[in-house]
């Protein structure tokens, strides 16, 4: 290649490239999209998110950890000492309560989501809020686009005077006009949208006082089509948008028959044996921390076994975007959207999740799976199939408009038998020229569930099957097993994957090469790169049932190693450790994310701080009261940092107790089994909300790649970063 043929292409990619990352098409005139992220009703919500970007974005080219740098921004407590939970509330600025909660804490109610409806859904329209007003949209498929246009700094004459705008849609129409100060940004309240870009956007001119004229012909936003399917590594289980506050004074006495919180004479008298290991202060091992209720704000005291009391307690439970799959905005699909839009002012993110936590290719993709909570209500039992729900959403005509049938052929079992057979699943589709718009992007995480993660993990974290029987028979048909009962259900797998590609082609017109799905984090490495359990019960001491087998971890390892392999055949069978003759034949095309994997190799479940292991170990404890000083130790379980950085990834039974704190429904809350279920049922064993960034960090590329295809695309420039972001110290 000639010299001359090197620098055009030099030249074409550095074209590209400012496109894509600055807000100006053209030298004189700057435009970007407001409000971009259409999950978001408010720009404000979005402008939380643009600060943040801005403020740790940095000259040059989006830095490659830029997730995690807005994670940090956004959730660092706003305290002067975080050592410690009790330090950081004494030393909290203005800004702390709200910054203990976390970032989507704030943008909860503001979200195009039907949260209280039955089932829970996407909206057909949204009312979404611009600087201008309001307006109802179609979510799916907009037709139009609110856009800031301005004078570029620099341009001579437009410091001052008036200047007269004037722009009309490129497919014809009304030209609409506007006079007002040169220096202050013009914002046209609906630019034009259609899925032909020769049919969308607006040409615009400006005429300067000085009688010169600037234009831009081309203000056409590209609005892309994300959608997220899978399971609770998608959804973001173990970080509710808004997560349980606790009292700084009362507990919960977990026993049906002391159910009187009034008789604090209990705490004095020689504690009951739970099979807990000795303290050096004394404690009441039943006694767990309790939800900050109305009744303790009002000054009053509930009776614990009245339904007023319920009502109160399940009133202060945890929210989520979506109760029943525990969806939330802090699952790494949402920070790759919302990167997406903010790294590129001109696009538009239309962002759907359905991603559903105990979700597989069976139940959770193709057939309705058991709700995670709110069962009692009529329509809340189960959740919706991932891909009816996504049908009815883009089709013109809702669920009435699916008339293409289809049949799907899943290998199904019932969990902890082996026995498989085979089971054809009627679908029916909304036809091509029906769906609203085609999918640019799927993000996906799926295939845990299908060989049987949440009993692996009950395998690992308990000694035998009777440990949390009665736990068991409330989750329902999800038993402990171990891996030889898990390999059974690797070996159909590619079979399921098989049926999920077919799904997305056919009903939906999906590609391989668009749909980007993520290999699972190791979870079992401590700070060192050890496999966790050689203290059994570090952070898990919510419950005397729950210790950590270093043996059983290592078997289980052992197996989500080959999972990890297979998943990677199923990707791509082309690999030299591949098994001939799966269904998926070469592979399905999905573009599998593996690169994020090394950045959890020692920061796993039970992986302490190597700067301060006896601190962060001692705070991994849960917090109970001490019948010697009256007072919560280790630290006050009010001032619990659910979104505060840590060493670990993952979080813990502690952890999910003090962050989610899920109770059986329909039974006493005091009942004996509560914090067990409270524990696991709260998201133990899943990434942490800094770990979903980390996750976004490495899908965005491929994000990025899957969207450049399509025409008129263009390309991102990732910067390397030093060891400053997550994983050093």
């Amino acid at each position: 290649m000639s010299s001359t043929a090197r620098m055009a292409g030099v030249a074409l990619v550095l074209a590209a490239f400012l496109s894509a990352v600055t807000p100006a098409m053209a030298a004189d005139l700057e435009w970007e999209v407001e409000n971009p992220f259409r999950f978001f009703k408010p720009h404000a919500a979005f402008a939380m998110h643009e600060a943040a970007f801005k403020a740790v974005r940095g000259k040059g080219a989006v830095p490659s950890d830029i997730v995690w740098r807005m994670e940090r921004r956004l959730n660092d407590p706003d305290c002067r000492d975080r050592s410690t939970p009790d330090t950081c509330a004494a030393t909290g600025g203005p800004h702390y309560e709200r910054s203990r909660l976390g970032w989507a804490a704030q943008t909860l109610p503001a979200l195009c989501y039907e949260s209280n409806t039955r089932p829970r859904r996407y909206p057909a329209q949204c009312a979404r809020r611009y600087s201008w007003g309001s307006v109802k949209e179609d979510y799916v498929l907009p037709d139009a686009h609110t856009v800031k246009i301005a004078i570029a700094a620099g341009v001579p004459g437009a410091a001052t005077g008036a200047c007269a705008w004037s722009w009309q849609p490129r497919r014809g129409g009304k030209v609409e006009t506007r006079t007002q100060p040169c220096k202050d940004t013009l914002t046209i309240a609906r630019v034009p949208f259609t899925l032909d870009p020769s049919l969308s956007g607006v040409a615009v001119s400006v005429k300067l006082p000085d009688g010169r004229v600037l234009s831009e012909s081309n203000v056409v936003v590209e609005d892309v089509f994300v959608v997220a399917l899978g399971d609770s590594f998608a959804s973001g289980e173990s970080n509710p948008d808004r997560p349980v506050t606790f009292s700084p004074t009362r507990e919960m006495v977990y026993d049906p028959a002391v159910m009187r919180e009034e008789q604090q004479a209990r705490r004095k008298s020689a504690p009951g044996k739970y099979d807990l290991a000795d303290f050096a202060d004394r404690f009441d091992p039943k006694s767990l921390p309790k939800r900050r209720m109305a009744d303790e704000e009002q000054g009053r005291l509930l009776r614990p076994a009245s339904d007023e009391f319920v009502a109160a307690f399940e009133q202060r439970g945890a929210q989520w975007v979506s109760l029943d799959c525990h969806r939330s905005q802090y699952g790494y699909p949402v920070r790759v959207a919302i990167a997406l839009a903010l790294e590129n002012r001109h696009r538009a993110v239309t962002f759907v999740t359905l991603a559903c936590s105990g979700a597989e290719v069976g139940e959770g993709l193709f057939l309705d799976m058991p709700a995670r909570e709110d069962v009692r209500h009529p329509g809340s039992v189960k959740a919706r199939a991932q891909l009816d729900a996504l049908a009815d959403l883009i089709c013109s005509n809702g669920a009435a408009g699916r008339t293409l049938a289809a049949s799907y052929t899943l290998p199904l079992y019932q969990r902890g038998s082996t026995q498989i057979a085979a089971r054809t699943i009627g679908k029916t589709w909304c036809p091509p020229q029906s769906r609203k718009r085609p999918i640019n992007l799927v993000l996906l995480s799926l295939g845990g569930n299908d060989v049987g993660f949440s009993a692996l993990a009950a395998y690992a974290i308990t000694e035998n099957a009777g440990d949390l029987a009665p736990i068991v028979q409330w989750i329902g048909d999800q038993i402990r097993f171990g891996p030889s009962v898990a390999r059974a259900y690797l070996e159909v797998l590619d079979e399921r994957f098989k049926a999920l590609k077919d799904a997305l082609r056919e009903g939906f017109g999906v590609a391989p090469a668009r749909v980007v799905q993520t290999a699972y984090e190791p979870i079992q490495f401590d700070e060192n790169g050890q496999v966790c359990g050689a203290q059994p019960t570090l952070g898990m001491d919510v419950h005397p049932k729950l210790k950590l087998g270093q043996a059983r971890l290592d078997e289980t390892a052992t197996f989500l190693k080959d999972f990890l392999a297979r998943l990677q055949c199923i990707s791509n069978s082309r690999r030299a450790h591949c098994p001939a003759g799966l269904a998926t034949g070469a592979g399905t095309g999905f573009h599998l994310v593996t690169e994020h994997q090394p950045k959890f190799a020692r920061r796993g479940l039970c992986a302490r701080d190597p700067k301060l292991p006896e601190r962060d170990g001692a705070l991994m404890t849960m917090p109970r009261k001490s019948r010697v000083t009256d007072e919560y130790k280790p630290f006050s379980p009010a001032a619990m940092l659910p979104y505060a950085a840590r060493w670990r990834l993952f979080r813990t039974p502690n952890d999910a107790f003090l962050i989610a704190n899920t109770h059986r429904e329909g039974i006493s809350p005091f009942d004996i089994l509560q914090p067990a279920y409270a524990a696991l049922y709260s998201g133990a064993i899943h990434p942490s909300a800094e770990a979903h960034a980390i996750v976004a960090d490495h899908v965005l590329p491929y994000a990025r790649k899957v969207l450049d295809q399509r025409p008129g695309a263009g390309t991102i420039e990732v910067r390397p970063t030093p060891e400053t972001g997550p994983g050093a110290r």
